[in-house]
């Protein structure tokens, strides 16, 4: 037996001796609910109690009372998880059985649906969730489920009671461990993806710093450096070196996990791919064949390709018609949005002073309150690879809801979110420091609790420009906020249904007020007009070839 799976065993014959202890604090209601918020990515202190939480439209009326929850909704169409009773942090052990035991008394059946999961970290995904039926003939409901994935100090226990049309008491709630999954199936436990954040470099930027440089210069025959970097997930690194480079001069370039390539005189710049995960201690190594020292220059730069479209804005009037189109309308676009997207409108989208401005008005159009702008390229510009930027400065204000997006062009695998869908930049005006990137399929998304998505603080987003970018290849997607990339998609290679991301998809711009998320904590009616301005759009091809799909 190997030394790993004796410490496994060891481990999972300790965990046994805890079994049977009610993990959940205030389990019969005897004190008040806490009035701690989740912060921006769901993580919560609910202080040795329970929380109610209102989110995406759902409101109701929640109390504790006489050792009772006692709950009702008073909005059943709401999204299921828009009205929550909630308890975190909860110790989760990888490979853990547990028991849940609760009472419920109702007059009439209704419905519930309870959750245990992750926070934002691990893109909300449910260890375990399910649709009860509460009836009057039953009163003690009994479950149990498996922790089959990686141990979570900060997991969540959480009631949803949007469906609740009538009052719901619950009492006496238990979650136990009462056992362990057999040690042979831990290795298929679901596995995180930590969201790490790496600061990189731009087009043209020399990675090696003048001291890197001369230290390369004054290299002996046999010698080498080694330069210290972050290097990106299914990046190439262009290496170019510059002088009066001698016959016998050489020098053998490696980049870790990767290929050696020699370049001399006649050989003067190679490009070198990292084929593992993101690193900040990634290493490329230059070694110095023959004495002779001709080297002037050596960089390092990211490569980004080819520019196959640049967009600086210098003309004057409404968004160019070879280029943008416009999605029109104001039937809520499946999110309780309030604005209607108008057409060719200058009031809403107009290209002036080298910026392109989409602008949302308090103002009545049809059914709708409020309008905007949401621009296209479908049709027009799309594309399948490639890195795309965008730099913007964003509105501000509760009800405000921007987004730099793309959808499928042709929607190959079925309708959302079967064939995709990627945020390069997300903002809501109540999380005013708040930027998101998220990509949907239909493995993961919201709707299955497991969003793939992660989130940056940046400051001044609504008061200078900064810029949004995306680099997408058939082995992942990336997505930065200036200079840092914060979001990583990895293709698992398990199919469409994680991974639709092969075919053309298309750019979209647009302001939107309120909906289910925008709207989360209410419009500010008096903050409009607000402006999402675009100051530049540049694409790069990544050097990917692609054939047309």
């Amino acid at each position: 037996m190997n030394i790993r799976k004796s410490a496994m065993i060891i481990s999972l014959l300790f965990s046994q001796l805890v079994l049977g202890a009610n993990i959940l604090q205030n389990p019969s209601f005897e004190k008040p609910l806490s009035k701690a918020i989740p912060n921006n990515i769901g993580t919560v202190n609910t202080e040795g109690s329970w929380i109610k939480y209102e989110n995406s439209g759902g409101i109701g009326d929640i109390e504790i009372i006489n050792g009772d929850l006692v709950a009702i909704s008073k909005n059943t169409k709401a999204p299921t998880h828009g009205l929550q009773v909630i308890q975190a942090p909860l110790k989760l052990e990888a490979g853990g059985i547990y028991q849940l035991k609760f009472k419920a008394n109702v007059e009439k059946e209704t419905e519930i649906t309870i959750k245990i999961g992750a926070d934002g970290e691990r893109g909300y995904y449910g260890y375990w969730q399910k649709d009860i039926k509460i009836s009057p003939k039953q009163k003690e409901y009994i479950f149990d489920f498996e922790m089959l994935a990686e141990a979570d100090e900060k997991a969540r226990f959480e009631f949803w009671f949007t469906k609740t049309d009538e009052t719901v008491k619950l009492s006496e709630v238990n979650l136990e461990k009462t056992g362990m999954i057999d040690v042979n199936r831990m290795i298929n436990l679901t596995k995180f993806q930590v969201q790490h954040k790496y600061k990189v470099t731009g087009i043209g930027e020399n990675i090696l710093t003048t001291e890197d440089i001369n230290t390369v210069k004054s290299l002996k025959s046999g010698k080498e450096f080694v330069k210290t970097m972050v290097l990106e997930e299914d990046s190439d690194y262009l290496v170019k070196i510059d002088g009066n480079i001698a016959a016998e001069e050489k020098y053998v370039v490696a980049i870790q996990n990767g290929k050696t390539f020699e370049l001399d005189k006649n050989n003067r710049e190679c490009l070198l791919k990292n084929t593992g995960e993101s690193t900040k201690d990634g290493k490329i190594t230059i070694k110095k064949v023959g004495n002779k020292q001709g080297l002037k220059d050596i960089k390092i730069e990211k490569y980004f390709g080819n520019l196959i479209w640049e967009e600086e804005f210098n003309y004057e009037g409404l968004p160019k018609e070879s280029d943008w189109g416009y999605d029109v309308g104001g039937n809520g676009w499946g999110n309780a949005e309030l604005q209607y997207y108008t057409e060719k409108n200058p009031d809403n989208v107009y290209v002036e002073d080298g910026k392109l401005t989409i602008t949302a008005w308090n103002e009545a159009y049809d059914k709708n309150e409020y309008t905007s702008t949401r621009l296209v390229t479908r049709g027009k510009k799309d594309f399948l690879y490639g890195r795309i930027e965008v730099k913007a400065k964003l509105p501000k204000g509760k009800g405000t809801w921007p987004a730099i997006w793309m959808m499928p062009t042709d929607s190959l695998y079925g309708d959302w979110p079967k064939s995709g869908e990627i945020d390069i930049m997300e903002h809501v005006g109540f999380d005013q420091d708040t930027i998101h990137g998220t990509v949907h399929t239909e493995k993961y998304y919201w709707k299955n609790s497991n969003q793939k998505s992660a989130q940056i603080k940046g400051e001044e987003v609504s008061n200078t420009f900064h810029t949004y970018s995306l680099e997408w290849t058939p082995k992942v997607i990336k997505v930065y906020f200036d200079d840092t990339l914060y979001f990583t998609y990895q293709n698992e290679n398990s199919g469409k249904d994680a991974w639709p991301f092969d075919q053309k998809f298309y750019l979209i711009l647009n302001i939107a007020v309120g909906g289910a998320w925008g709207g989360q904590q209410g419009v500010d009616a008096d903050v409009f007009p607000q402006t999402l301005e675009i100051d530049s759009i540049k694409v790069y091809d990544l050097g990917i070839k692609v054939e047309d799909k």
